[in-house]
């Protein structure tokens, strides 16, 4: 089966982000990871941490090595790794927080949740973001109130500094509304507002983001149909474009209904419509052709009839994924007006 799954293309929240910079971040989270391990293995023998504690800071330390060195190889995370990297960091912050004796320290450690707040908005949904920000500030709740009854510092001195860590868990609350407002928009600009498909540059940009969050495997093709409407400028022309409209529709819901979720389905412009999919190529080769013939036998409103073409490309990590698309379509298309030729279509 191929790894490339249309319900991911999404879902990770970086399809407005390309190659680089999702290299960058990863470089980042890597390298924050791996200070703040190297930190807490410096700071458990310290007057921090006292008995057991002291062995439990330094297990989460070390736990942080491996997490990071999986930044700086692997690829960017899927969703569900990604949830589970966010829960493995509040986990382990509150843990080295709660182990902590000093109470006015731990308050301002607290500094890293907000941290990871900012990679979350970035990245995942916003439950998903909320729910770590209630996490984040339950544990500041809980260190600020020991410190209170502790008596180590003065009620207003514990009050300042919670509040303090709240204004910090405020920024990324703001950045997070200002981020969905933004991904909500870029989401609309990717779709095609008449089928509710991908557009020119949703196509692209799933893919990209296919490519940034899957492995690839050897041998890997890229996989297209291409397909028009017959004869759909006539139908404009004598039943109005309303009709050609409900055409395109009823196009894109054939499409929906033939194409397995490991292909992407886009709306090029006009009665212009494209599939595409990455993965091996034994894996291909059946959905494709049953793809071609399901749409080939194809009725639509108005009794049209659907000229289609495919092709395929070989690809590897090394591939320009936007120009793979572009050659693996053109040669789609080039098959799909020949065959409309051979078959005397209009």
């Amino acid at each position: 089966m191929s790894t490339y799954r249309r319900k991911d293309s999404t879902a990770s929240g970086l399809v407005d982000l390309d190659a680089r910079r999702t290299r960058v971040i990863r470089f980042l989270v890597g390298s924050g990871t791996l200070v703040i391990g190297v930190i807490g293995l410096l700071s458990a023998p310290s007057e921090e941490y006292s008995g057991l504690r002291v062995h439990l800071v330094v297990a989460i330390s070390l736990s942080a090595l491996p997490v990071a060195l999986r930044w700086f190889l692997g690829r960017w995370p899927g969703p569900g790794l990604l949830t589970a990297f966010i829960v493995y960091s509040d986990l382990s912050i509150a843990a080295g927080l709660l182990a902590k004796d000093v109470g006015l320290t731990a308050i301002g450690g607290t500094v890293l949740f907000p941290v990871i707040t900012t990679l979350a908005v970035v990245a995942m949904p916003l439950l998903h973001c909320v729910a770590h920000m209630a996490f984040a500030t339950v544990v500041l709740a809980h260190v600020a109130v020991r410190t209170v009854h502790a008596e180590v510092a003065s009620d207003w001195v514990v009050v300042a500094h919670s509040l303090t860590m709240l204004l910090m868990f405020a920024s990324p609350l703001i950045l997070m509304v200002y981020v969905s407002e933004l991904r909500s928009r870029a989401k609309e600009s990717l779709v095609d507002p008449l089928t509710g498909l991908h557009n020119r540059r949703g196509l692209f940009a799933a893919l990209e983001a296919n490519a940034a969050t899957n492995p690839f495997f050897e041998p890997t093709v890229m996989s297209a149909v291409a397909a028009d409407v017959d004869g759909m400028k006539s139908v404009n022309d004598n039943y109005g474009h309303h009709i050609g409209d409900a055409v395109l529709v009823d196009v894109a819901q054939h499409l929906r209904a033939l194409a397995d979720n490991r292909w992407i389905i886009a709306r090029l412009g006009g009665d212009e419509f494209a599939c595409i999919a990455i993965g091996r190529p034994a894996d291909l080769a059946a959905p494709t052709t049953n793809l071609v013939s399901g749409l080939t036998q194809a009725q639509v409103v108005s009794g049209r009839t659907v000229s289609v073409g495919s092709a395929s490309v070989r690809i590897d990590a090394s591939c320009d994924v936007r120009q793979s698309a572009h050659e693996v379509l053109r040669i789609a298309d080039w098959e799909m007006y020949w065959r409309r030729r051979t078959h005397g279509r209009a």
